[in-house]
């Protein structure tokens, strides 16, 4: 799977998730730790800094570079 730039995503990598959309049950836009790529349903989960976590369309997502 791929972010919005294109970039593979792995586990184990930081990521922008976006402010929501109608479907999401996140507030606002964050930084998150990928700790799952569901293939299967097209989607990553994305682990916030407070260990919730939300299913994401890899699209929406944009790799952090160190």
């Amino acid at each position: 799977m791929f972010d919005k730039t294109g970039k593979f995503l792995e586990k184990g990598q930081d990521v922008l998730v976006p402010d929501p959309n109608s479907t999401d049950i996140h507030n606002h836009s964050f930084v998150g730790y990928v700790v799952d790529i569901l293939e299967s349903r097209g989607t990553v989960i994305v682990e916030d800094q407070c260990s919730n976590f939300f299913e994401i369309e890899p699209e929406r997502l944009v790799i952090q570079e160190d």
